[in-house]
């Protein structure tokens, strides 16, 4: 078992293990792993429970990930890995690839490639992801490789680059809330705009116009399932290639990347931040422009 060592300091009392791990940002369903985990707790090197008292000088070691292990197909195909450390994975998903495994893409998905990547790393891996992507979409997906990383991880700015269809001239912010349509207990697959729906903000920012086309820079806030594709066919500007919200291109999917992400890390207590080009696809329709 792996564990995550924490020296116990500025207490101006003793205090129970749980109540200081909680006041620390860790959440209920963690602790909750913890309490029922055998040897996920060691004071000073010994074994406790979740409720010992603890003192300044302390070493807490808490296990770092006290789960059952991911158990789904693994996949021997190889990660773009553009950074990866002791606490993270970052991978660049290629377009026409789910991020999750389902029905329709059980041998096809991040997912277990990236299950297949981690299992000599750590036997019990348990795989956590920041962010997901439309299997048409491309860029940028944060992986934790352990549960107390996940929970310390704050503060994330996602930074998408688009090609739509039309011309924009400036930038536009979308605040139009997003629903999902329930068949028989079955959430189908596109989304509406419908003040009944969660609340989306979307803001579109064109960096270059041309063949009446435009490049954009988009941001979201309160982000939902295909938000940036419903909210640009809701402007009349929908992307190239999308099939679900879009009109007929010559297109094979959607034009959506992930170009940029940034975060602040707590337990380094630094900002991270990582950008990639955008893929060969985009440089091919700008170059032909």
């Amino acid at each position: 078992m792996k564990y995550f060592e924490i020296k116990v300091a500025g207490l101006k009392k003793e205090e129970k293990l749980y109540t200081f791990l909680k006041q620390n940002g860790f959440s209920e369903h963690y602790l909750k792993q913890l309490r029922n985990t055998k040897d996920a707790i060691k004071i000073n090197y010994r074994t406790e429970n979740i409720n010992v008292v603890i003192n300044n000088d302390d070493i807490i070691q808490i296990a770092s990930n006290p789960f059952k292990a991911t158990e789904i197909e693994l996949i021997n195909k190889p990660l773009d890995i553009v950074y990866e450390d002791d606490y993270f994975l970052l991978v660049n998903k290629p377009p026409m690839l789910a991020t999750m495994p389902s029905r329709s893409h059980y041998k096809d998905n991040l997912a277990g490639m990236v299950c297949n990547y981690m299992k000599d790393k750590d036997e019990n891996y348990t795989l956590r992801v920041f962010n997901r992507l439309d299997r048409e979409a491309c860029g940028l997906i944060l992986i934790s490789k352990n549960a107390v990383v996940h929970q310390k991880v704050k503060d994330i700015e996602k930074e998408y680059y688009a090609i739509c269809h039309g011309t924009i001239k400036k930038k536009i912010t979308v605040k139009e809330p997003i629903l999902t349509i329930v068949n028989n207990g079955i959430n189908e697959m596109k989304r509406v705009c419908s003040p009944l729906g969660q609340s989306a903000e979307t803001t579109f920012i064109p960096i270059k116009n041309f063949n009446n086309k435009t490049l954009l820079k988009v941001k979201i806030f309160k982000g939902r399932t295909h938000q940036i594709r419903l909210h640009a066919s809701h402007i009349s500007h929908p992307l190239i290639g999308d099939k679900l919200y879009g009109i007929p291109d010559d297109f094979y999917h959607t034009y959506l990347c992930l170009k940029k992400i940034n975060f602040h890390f707590d337990i380094t207590n630094q900002d991270y931040s990582f950008e990639i080009n955008l893929p060969p696809e985009f440089e091919k329709v700008l170059k032909n422009s």
